[in-house]
């Protein structure tokens, strides 16, 4: 059989399934970050109506779609691309740019590397835990020699941001040591943060931003993001892109969450209460470590002795709940894991089964 690597992420319920022995849709999934209420109501009942789609072409630049998205993250059409999920932008965007060097923070995202590994360029790492100003000189020193520097904002999986006074500042000391900078948003709507806060805003000509929309409107199965850059290399991505990037489905389902901002609303609330709830429960806990964060997860390490996250991963499991281990983000390891911000309820059983387990664990390193 052909190993694959996929990059370890979360949200691999097949694997799950055949793993614990149990169905996928039995799961509570906290290996992924997806919106916790899940899409708009009415959203499948809406594409079920409308499957002869499938039997037609897309709709080429998915432009309906784009200018609808312009509208609601306030930004030109014009400087618009709409993909297939934000990683496929990533990936096109390294291949358009061909960089010779890659800087990049970490720990971080991994498509940022494999899209630099495809693209035949070299990467360089700074291990960058902070947002605060000596870690900003930190990345600023680094500069030199680089083409490409990519950041995560919030970061993923730290959950740590940059405010925007402090990223325009790291942007125009990147322009003025002409180094293009690709600033990736995908968490920034679920966090709640208006579209203003983007760096897109700044419409410098050395940036590029790439926002996932499956985040927000719970869609990781259709794929649906854009990127927002200057307007000539954005015209030129689509003049010889494909055109038919994005579905059909996906299209119709990208229009139909922009006309139900309520859900994204209610959904932010959500998530900020229970991020709160969540930090304060689980930093009571013996033995974990809590790291802050302004995204829609949380960064966990467990201290005692011995402790792995790929033990804990197992213990839960076999209980119904998915956990991120997180050791394969550069910087991280085996102590690391993440989990997802859901519902109330979910939280509680999440909570429930960690207090069992390191309970047990503290009773076991100390009989």
């Amino acid at each position: 059989m052909l190993n694959v690597d996929y990059g370890g992420h979360g949200g691999d319920l097949a694997a799950a399934a055949l793993q614990f022995g149990r169905p996928p849709h039995t799961f509570i999934d906290f290996s992924s970050n997806i919106n916790p209420l899940g899409p708009p109501p009415g959203l499948i009942a809406h594409l079920q109506r409308q499957m002869d789609q499938v039997a037609r072409y897309p709709q080429p630049g998915a432009a309906l779609l784009r200018r609808g998205l312009a509208q609601r993250f306030n930004l030109p059409e014009e400087r618009l691309l709409v993909g297939n999920g934000a990683s496929d932008l990533i990936h096109l965007l390294f291949l358009y740019l061909r960089p010779k060097k890659v800087l990049l923070p970490v720990p971080t995202f991994s498509e940022y590397a494999r899209a630099a590994c495809l693209a035949g360029a070299s990467v360089e790492t700074l291990l960058f835990w902070e947002q605060a100003d000596p870690a900003l000189r930190a990345v600023i020193s680094r500069l030199q020699g680089v083409d490409l520097l990519v950041l995560c904002n919030p970061n993923n999986p730290i959950g740590s941001y940059y405010s925007p006074e402090v990223m325009e500042e790291l942007l125009l000391a990147a322009k003025r040591r002409g180094v293009t900078v690709l600033v990736d948003e995908s968490f920034q709507p679920l966090a709640g943060l208006p579209p203003g806060q983007s760096a897109a805003a700044t419409g410098l000509d050395n940036l590029f931003v790439v926002t996932s929309l499956t985040k927000i409107w719970a869609l990781p199965g259709l794929r649906l993001g854009f990127l927002a850059g200057p307007g000539a290399a954005i015209k030129k991505l689509t003049a010889c892109g494909d055109p038919w990037r994005v579905n059909s489905l996906a299209q119709l389902a990208g229009l139909y969450c922009l006309q139900h901002p309520e859900h994204e609303a209610k959904a932010v609330a959500e998530v900020n209460r229970e991020r709160s709830f969540l930090q304060e429960r689980l930093a009571a806990l013996p033995g974990l470590t809590v790291f802050p964060g302004e995204a829609n997860y949380l960064l966990l390490r467990g201290e005692r002795n011995g402790f792995a996250a790929a033990l804990l991963y197992r213990y839960l499991g076999q209980k119904g709940i998915l956990i991120r281990m997180a050791e394969n983000f550069p910087g991280l390891d085996r102590r690391y894991f993440r989990i997802a911000v859901r519902t109330r309820r979910e939280n509680l059983l999440l909570l429930e089964a960690l207090g069992e387990y390191f309970s047990t664990e503290q009773k076991e390193a100390h009989p």
